[in-house]
């Protein structure tokens, strides 16, 4: 960082803390717009003198160099990405979209330096027989993201591309915005304690908690997850699971002041335009031309093996939910999308004697980290010890130390386990820091945050997870672990900065191991006995993890159905968002639709966030993971040589190879859907239909 003092901006001088950990005690609010401008002032004078270099251009003084120039501002950048991912208020929104719209802006003079583009060209089309692979990757990549950048378009058509990119940014920070502004929005207040019934102790204590902050009388309930989910899956009050349901599911859609709809129209519309404009005749093609899938055609040909595979298998599960609910409430009972979750939860138990509230004694968020970097210890060798001294972004965050087997320190890993209002929806993981080798040898550590949205239980009581739940901490520590495993030398390929649809196999193999005895013995103790999770429970999760397998096949496949038909549009779309979605789905439908609803205008993933045109790679990375974990199943779940295999192959490459390449010499051969369809009892199930 920059030495002058005089600036006493934190984030402009040496850090001076822990392994250069972010300095969050000592930063402001009004520090990051400084931050990011100066930062982009010394790239821009690393460019430029990139571009008044003399000397032919080369590797090593052009496309080296250039991706160094930005690690600064990627930093700062993602510093105030962490802050802004935990706490989203509107203070906190104003200054991200300054900050979005100042990076656009610089990002397009940089695509669009017709001087750097010369010297990226010329590197590119010399002879170049003397780069490693990482080093020829790096130059591919960089000539692709200029010329996908709008490098080769000239006059007028420059100006365009730079309105389009901006406005983007703006929409798509509105849209966010909207999202998470109609989230908070609405509660539902209870003051009659029988409509409680069904839901569990730390629900009701939770939604007491929050009445009581909120000033009022009886229980809250919101839409964030870890409210709404309980609710609309045990809450015996049908009317009140109706009100839940249609709140949640038209969350951008209510025609007030946050409704996304006329957003996304305009978003779709202008990213046909850019695509048009850069040659491309969809938006989806322009995507996917830098993806594993490659084109359209692939992607349809996967979305369409599953939906043949799991469809029948998934209309099968749902009339079993149907006849069962009918079974409780009478043959003439209306079945209604606010009815599945209840009713499916209920069979749940009654078919495998098995319910939340017998699982989450054993998943104790503790020990359920615990359990996590055991399996990192005993995969890779890895450790990790807690440091109280680093500075946070938030209180309710924890961090952890990480060293190698050889006692090397390798990362920092920030933990923010717990919802809280404006935080975002879900769980991610992100990067603080980014891993690189300098050109002084130095090995710049990466800082990785795991984010989650467990309810934050009352004071003296414990977080207990059910089955999802770790396996959400599970996924998203694969991801951490991505990061944390990272061995590059250019900043530009670290993990997990490799392609969509392949940055999801190191967190999806992880769930994985969350069925497995020879993992869950070593740390799934009851919270309050200690006794270890009884073999017949372990069985019983087993059985039920094919329970309704299909359904959420069918429900990925269709979200990825809906992200295809939003970026294969070759003409500007006019319509209704929600009858549009409707239309593209129907042939997927195994249950009534509800005109009033939808995904689309809440579908921050494509909409706001980085999976537009690439909804996709989650089925496309779930086959890779069980065709991967097929070799873990084969030869030891625990076998740290096909650990190390994968270590080397897939987590520690990031994008220094093509992901395929690296699949193919981790596994032998290219991926096979049959073990992903093993593993739902989709085979067994297709026998007897």
């Amino acid at each position: 960082m920059n030495n002058n003092t005089e600036n006493k901006n934190p984030l402009l001088m040496p850090f001076g803390t822990p392994y250069g950990a972010v300095p969050y005690d000592r930063i402001t609010l009004d520090h990051y717009v400084p931050a990011v401008a100066e930062c982009i002032k010394n790239e821009e004078a690393a460019i430029e003198s990139i571009c008044n270099n003399s000397q032919k251009a080369t590797f090593e003084n052009t496309i080296a160099p250039l991706d160094y120039a930005g690690t600064e501002l990627s930093i700062v950048v993602c510093a105030f990405n962490a802050l802004i991912n935990a706490r989203s208020y509107d203070e906190i929104l104003a200054v991200e979209e300054q900050i979005q719209q100042m990076c656009t802006v610089h990002q397009n003079n940089i695509s669009l330096n017709e001087r750097l583009f010369a010297r990226i060209k010329e590197v590119y089309e010399a002879e170049n027989s003397h780069l490693d692979t990482a080093q020829k990757r790096l130059l591919e990549q960089t000539y692709l993201m200029f010329v996908r950048g709008g490098a080769n378009l000239k006059g007028k058509e420059r100006d365009t591309y730079r309105e389009l990119t901006e406005k983007l940014t703006a929409l798509s920070l509105k849209f966010q915005e909207n999202s998470i502004k109609d989230t908070d929005g609405f509660t539902l207040c209870i003051t009659d304690s029988n409509d409680l019934e069904g839901l569990p102790e730390d629900v009701i204590e939770s939604a007491a908690n929050l009445a009581k902050e909120s000033g009022k009388e009886g229980w809250i309930f919101t839409l964030h997850r870890p409210s709404y989910l309980p609710f609309i899956t045990f809450c015996r009050n049908r009317e009140l699971r109706r009100q839940m349901y249609m709140a949640y599911n038209t969350i951008g859609a209510k025609g007030n002041a946050y409704d996304n709809r006329a957003i996304v129209t305009e978003i779709v519309n202008k990213r046909l335009e850019l695509a048009r404009l850069l040659g491309y005749n969809t938006y989806s093609d322009y995507v996917l031309a830098e993806r594993m899938a490659q084109n359209t055609d692939a992607v349809f040909s996967m979305l369409g093996k599953l939906t043949w595979s799991y469809l029948p298998a998934a209309r099968k599960e749902m009339t079993e939910i149907e006849d069962y609910a009918r079974q409780c409430e009478g043959e003439d009972f209306d079945f209604q999308r606010w009815d599945f979750a209840y009713y499916s939860e209920k069979l749940k138990e009654k078919k495998y004697d098995l319910n939340d509230e017998m699982i989450r004694p054993y998943f104790e968020l503790n020990q359920a980290i615990y359990g996590a970097f055991y399996l990192a210890t005993r995969l890779y060798g890895i450790t990790f010890k807690q440091n109280h001294d680093i500075p946070v972004f938030n209180p309710d965050v924890k961090v952890w130390e990480v060293y190698d087997y050889d006692g090397r320190y390798i990362a920092l890993l920030y933990c923010d386990f717990y919802a809280r209002k404006g935080k975002h929806a879900g769980a991610w993981m992100d990067s603080i820091k980014p891993q690189y080798k300098d050109n002084n040898g130095t090995d710049h550590r990466p800082h990785i945050t795991l984010s989650t949205n467990y309810r934050k239980p009352m004071p003296g009581k414990p977080t207990l997870l059910n089955h999802d739940e770790f396996n959400t901490l599970m996924h998203e520590f694969g991801h951490c672990l991505h990061g944390i495993l990272s061995d590059v030398t250019y900043p530009g390929q670290c993990s997990p900065n490799v392609l969509w649809d392949f940055v999801e196999l190191p967190s999806q193999i992880m769930e994985n191991f969350a069925t497995e005895e020879e993992f869950l013995k070593h740390f799934a103790f009851h919270h309050k006995t200690g006794d270890s999770m009884p073999k017949e429970t372990l069985q019983k999760i087993k059985e039920a993890q094919t329970y309704k397998a299909a359904y959420q096949c069918v429900r990925q496949v269709g979200l990825g159905l809906i992200d295809q038909a939003w970026h294969n549009i070759s003409e500007p779309f006019e319509g209704d968002v929600l009858e549009y979605e409707q239309s593209v789905t129907a042939a997927l439908r195994v249950m009534p639709v509800i005109k009033e609803t939808g995904i689309t205008p809440q579908f921050g993933h494509i909409m706001s966030g980085g999976y537009a045109a690439g909804y996709y790679s989650y089925k496309w990375a779930e086959v890779l993971d069980a065709d991967a974990f097929s070799r873990f199943k084969e030869e030891g779940i625990m076998n740290m040589k096909t650990a190390q295999s994968f270590r080397d192959n897939i987590l520690s490459k990031g994008d220094s190879e093509h992901p395929m390449e690296l699949y193919i010499r981790f596994r032998g051969r290219k991926p096979q859907i049959e073990p992903l369809l093993e593993r739902d009892g989709i085979k067994t199930i297709c026998k007897h239909l």
